[in-house]
């Protein structure tokens, strides 16, 4: 398999779930797994080596990286404004 790139596509072909690669490492792992629910907009961190996609087309299948789950990543907090 090719190395990734920021830009580049997944897709599952069983689900139909599409993902764009955001941000990779050297030793990223990204594909995509039948199984859970992958949110549409929603960006998805690996623990590991920090790799993140973002779902484009929503299904059943789940961002994976080092063979486990990858998490939602959390919204950064806005500067105040006061």
């Amino acid at each position: 398999m090719a190395a990734l790139k920021a830009g580049a596509r997944l897709k599952d072909e069983a689900t139909g779930v599409e993902a764009v690669v955001v941000r990779v490492t050297a030793e990223s792992t990204l594909e995509l797994r039948p199984g859970g629910p992958a949110a549409l907009g929603k960006r998805y961190t690996c623990a590991v080596c920090e790799a993140q996609v973002l779902v484009a087309k929503a299904g059943a299948a789940e961002p994976v990286c080092h063979g486990e789950p990858m998490s939602l990543a959390q919204a950064r907090p806005l500067p105040s404004s006061d």
